[in-house]
């Protein structure tokens, strides 16, 4: 193919070099700029000078495109890089996938050209003249070769049998649409190659484009939008459309447990607060005593949903990597739901799909309101994931009141006073206990505060409930670093302990630790981040937190965090005035800032070198410490 008469055919001006720029000239494929190598042809909506450049560095054939902006004709012509400048892209994106058709096709011999044809025709039968880019141009290097690496088989053979299990309606393809079908993983758009499913909350008419052009098996969504179906159909392409997304992030939960980690024992960590921590503390021990562990445990709590596919594709991506897992440690989130809509039972769907021996419940309180309005509701939501754990063992909180009614088959509970329970661990106040026997000082411990202790005991039930040896769990409490924003100390003069604490008992628990560290006459000063876009229910529990903690020894900052936080964490009028009021109905003094920084400047300035600062919330109160460090230059 003559560079000049590609720009011919599809009625294209020619800047910056007259021959295609890789040696060779064209010898690749049709593809997007991110995924590009040497002599491939790069066709966009638009480029820039910037990506002009990225081209030219990548030693690509050429670039197309109807729109060059921000110097990108002037970047082809200095770097003397060939740039086809087009009216319509629709046209060339026709004219070059034909011609890398044939350029492939006569570089087959006859009966692999047979084979292929008869493939093709199968699976896209008459939407031929439909395939641009990424359609025939990226399937035809993949099909019929005999030499590529089989993946493990998925047991997803048939599209109906998904479609079933989502509970959902099939467009555009009666079957998957990569040719040899479901081949690959769930994953996200923008990770997604050829055979993957990609699930998404929802998807609009670009995005099956992009899905049809990666040549992907099918695309899962609960909201299809600007032309999204229509799109589906006229590409032929398989869009299956679900009143329940969290279905179909459970199926592919459970799908990748089953391919990817048949042989680990699984774990699940649910409840209103200690979640992360007790995960945390469990995969540190697990992985301190030699085992290949994988959680989805983060600081911000953000892996433990079905929202998405994450979970699914953060255990298929570590085996690929690193090989076989010994134990899967899995955070579940006790409460979700996406735009203010519950998924129910979403602990128990999640927690099914792992398939765990051992499950910890934590507690149930209060969080997520909106989705939930009373803790019976929260209750509900828990109580299902005894028997979704089955015959595993259940770790249970035996000083939590609701947590104590769950019908667990087999329990094992965990005190923060002494109990005559057969399968149990406890605290007596100096030391942990288990089967009589002092295993652990308080003054071993790496955290002292009672909420704290409570995970760690959590944490080493589920380790003995998995049968590992009590001096290797021993010596990984001894050794574990908290996560980030933990209860974590930043500085000594004063004492700045930052804490995720972001819902009531938290709060309350949190604040009764710090004030235990507080030297006689000094001052507690407590800096709360409003939780922003969630509502004044939760905010009104949290303010109502406060002001059972206060006392004549804690300074109350208040923190909307404009200056931090993004368009889903803003801190409505109304949040904020729910603070406001009830702080001073009960005549507590409070200081509010709009900034965090402001605010961490006011504190810091005002804090006498034996005081106590203590950071809560969430989002809003994320990146305290990075700003502690410009203000306090250490």
């Amino acid at each position: 193919m003559d560079i000049q008469d590609l720009a011919n055919s599809i009625n294209g001006k020619l800047y910056g070099n007259d021959d295609f720029f890789s040696i060779d000239g064209f010898t690749g494929k049709i593809t997007f700029l991110h995924d590009a190598h040497t002599g491939d042809i790069v066709i966009r909506e638009e480029i820039d000078s910037t990506g002009v450049e990225m081209a030219f560095n990548k030693n690509i054939a050429c670039l197309i495109t109807p729109n060059p902006k921000d110097g990108a004709i002037e970047t082809a012509q200095r770097l003397g890089f060939p740039l086809i400048v087009i009216d319509n892209i629709e046209i060339a994106r026709e004219y070059v996938a034909k011609r890398s058709q044939e350029n492939e096709m006569n570089n087959r011999s006859s009966d692999t050209i047979h084979n292929i044809v008869q493939q093709v025709e199968d699976k896209i039968s008459s939407a031929d003249d439909l395939l641009s880019i990424g359609g025939i141009t990226e399937k035809i290097p993949f099909i019929g070769n005999d030499d590529k690496e089989k993946l493990p088989d998925n047991g997803l053979d048939n599209i109906m049998d998904l479609v079933s299990q989502v509970e959902g309606e099939l467009v555009g393809n009666v079957d998957f649409f990569s040719i040899e079908g479901f081949t690959g993983k769930f994953t996200f758009l923008n990770d997604a190659h050829t055979g993957d499913i990609v699930i998404r909350h929802w998807i609009n008419d670009k995005g099956v484009e992009i899905a049809f052009n990666k040549n992907i098996a099918c695309l899962i969504t609960q909201t299809p939008k600007d032309g999204a179906i229509e799109t589906a159909k006229r590409l032929g392409f398989p869009l299956i459309i679900t009143d329940k997304i969290e279905l179909a992030n459970a199926f592919a939960l459970s799908h990748t447990v089953k391919k990817y980690s048949p042989d680990s024992t699984n774990v699940v960590i649910t409840g209103t607060n200690g979640k992360s921590t007790t995960s945390h503390l469990i995969y540190h021990i697990l992985n301190n005593a030699g085992y290949h562990v994988l959680t989805n445990t983060d600081s911000e709590s953000e892996f433990n949903t079905l929202i998405d596919p994450m979970v699914s594709k953060l255990i298929s991506d570590e085996v690929v990597a690193n090989g076989k897992l010994d134990y899967l440690v899995i955070e579940v989130s006790e409460v979700q739901g996406w735009l203010e809509k519950l998924m129910e039972n979403h602990a128990a769907l999640m927690s099914e799909a792992i398939r765990p021996e051992v499950g910890v419940i934590t507690n149930i309180a209060m969080d997520h309101i909106g989705l939930v309005n009373s803790i019976e509701d929260v209750f509900n939501e828990i109580k299902a994931v005894p028997k979704a754990i089955g015959d595993g063992i259940t770790i249970l909180n035996y000083d939590d009141e609701l947590v104590r009614k769950l019908d667990a088959k087999n329990p094992f509970y965990t005190s923060m006073y002494p109990l005559n329970e057969n399968n149990s661990v406890y605290f007596d106040g100096k030391n942990i206990v288990y089967d009589n026997n002092p295993i652990l000082s308080i003054d071993e411990l790496p955290f002292k505060g009672n909420h704290f202790i409570q995970n760690i005991l959590s944490a080493i039930g589920a380790c003995i409930s998995l049968n590992i040896d009590i001096d290797k769990i021993i010596e990984g409490v001894k050794t574990y670093k908290a996560l980030n924003r933990r209860f974590a100390k930043l500085y000594d003069e004063p004492l700045i302990y930052d804490d995720f604490a972001h819902n009531p008992d938290g709060i309350k628990a949190t604040i009764s630790e710090t004030l235990k560290l507080l030297a006689k006459n000094q001052k507690l000063h407590v800096v709360c981040a409003i939780r922003g876009s969630r509502g004044v229910e939760i905010n009104q529990l949290n303010v109502d937190a406060l002001v059972e903690s206060m006392n004549d020894d804690i300074e109350l900052y208040l923190s909307s965090s404009n200056d931090v936080v993004n368009d889903l964490n803003f801190v409505e009028e109304d949040e904020r005035e729910v603070f406001f009021n009830t702080l001073n109905d009960n005549g507590i003094d409070f200081t509010h800032f709009y900034n965090l920084n402001d605010c961490l400047k006011e504190v810091y300035e005002k804090a006498d070198k034996k005081d106590v600062i203590l950071l809560i919330g969430a989002q809003g109160m994320d990146p305290a410490e990075s700003l502690l460090k410009d203000i306090i230059k250490i």
